[in-house]
């Protein structure tokens, strides 16, 4: 199921890999672990396979948009699929 994964599914992230944490302040990995449990919407699959996700908001004002949060890659096994409809 992990390979059927596509831009736009909705995922649980299960959890975060040590090469995104290792050399994050104690803040901001606190704020990243925080994600965890959390569901998202695969926004990209990059050509190596590193699913981007990001959980923030996106506020539109006039004809620019502007994010605020975190977007960040993690590998297939750190997500869970949410089936449709849930």
């Amino acid at each position: 199921m992990a390979d059927s994964f596509q831009v736009g599914d909705q995922v649980k992230l299960i959890g975060l890999p040590d090469w995104l944490l290792h050399e994050l302040p104690e803040s901001e990995k606190i704020q990243m672990l925080r994600f965890v449990g959390q569901f998202a919407e695969i926004r990209e699959i990059d050509a190596y396979g590193y699913v981007w996700l990001g959980f923030g908001t996106t506020v539109e004002v006039n004809e620019e948009a502007y994010y605020s949060g975190h977007s960040f890659c993690v590998s297939k096994e750190f997500l869970e699929l949410v089936p449709s409809g849930k």
